[in-house]
């Protein structure tokens, strides 16, 4: 037992570099008919006027080129933690205004987006990630 534990132990960035990219091409692929304009940014629109959502077409860009960016984001390891902060926002918006009397089948993409980017934003991206090489590199200059 305990040469498994220190096995997973030696590979647990593993688990955050999957989950990053597991929800940033989820983000992606959720936002690229509308960021690439292959649908018009329109329906979105439309569907937050449904909801009563204040200044909808605004909402509608924010919202689509937040989870785009951020998706990006998340699969580099960039910058990880403010763009877990955005999805935070972006997701609690959505959770509030359009999920939260649907079932968990319904609504569960966005809770585990929401509860992923609560994880990245306090644990931030791990070893193998952008934002870890950017903190050797700035450790390395900081000593010369």
């Amino acid at each position: 037992m305990k040469k498994i534990r220190l096995f997973l132990e030696s590979r647990k960035d593993y688990g955050v570099i999957f989950l990053r990219l597991i929800v940033g091409w989820r983000l992606i692929a959720g936002t690229w008919p509308y960021a690439s304009q292959l649908k018009p940014m329109s329906e979105i629109k439309e569907y937050f006027i449904q909801i009563h959502l204040p200044v909808p077409l605004i909402c509608a860009y924010l919202s689509v080129y937040a989870q785009f960016i951020c998706g990006i984001l998340y699969i580099l390891g960039l910058w990880l933690r403010p763009a877990a902060f955005i999805m935070i926002i972006n997701f609690t918006v959505a959770v509030i205004a359009v999920h939260l009397l649907d079932t968990i089948e319904k609504s569960f993409a966005a809770w585990v987006i929401m509860a992923a980017s609560l994880l990245f934003l306090m644990n931030g991206a791990g070893k193998i990630s952008i934002d870890d090489a950017l903190k050797g590199q700035a450790g390395i200059s900081g000593s010369r």
